[in-house]
């Protein structure tokens, strides 16, 4: 696993949404937008589920590869790793309270546990794609 630098760990605490990505046995992405994401540690990333149908497929076949995107203003980076589903534990129930706090009526259906290992840098300029992570 990859430690994230405090700069990403900044970034990704301070988006309202991230670009989530999965990928089905067969090798087709899909991707989604999310508002709902917690640095857990500086190796682990939580994704809320409210409305997943094919990430959550793709997330429950175990050690799915992802891929999460943050962005703010001109800073963004590219995090790539494995992540599993959860529906129980204290993952799922840090992320459920996370939701609920912001709308109780959202269905806090799940959590996928991000372990990263890459980080890119998006920002324009030189570094851009380069892996930074």
């Amino acid at each position: 696993m990859t430690n994230l630098p405090e700069k990403v760990i900044n970034n990704i605490s301070a988006v309202k949404t991230v670009v989530f990505a999965t990928v089905s046995d067969a090798g087709i992405p899909n991707v989604v937008p999310n508002q709902f994401t917690i640095v857990k540690d500086p190796e682990t990333i939580l994704v809320g589920d409210n409305f997943w149908h094919k990430t959550a497929d793709n997330l429950k076949r175990p050690n799915c590869n992802v891929a999460l995107t943050s962005w703010e203003g001109y800073e963004g980076y590219q995090l790539k790793g494995i992540a599993n589903y959860v529906t129980e534990g204290p993952d799922y129930e840090m992320m459920k309270q996370k939701i609920k706090s912001r709308n109780e009526k959202l269905p806090a259906k799940g959590c996928a546990i991000l372990k990263v290992t890459e980080v890119y840098d998006l920002a324009p300029g030189p570094n851009a794609g380069k892996r930074i992570a």
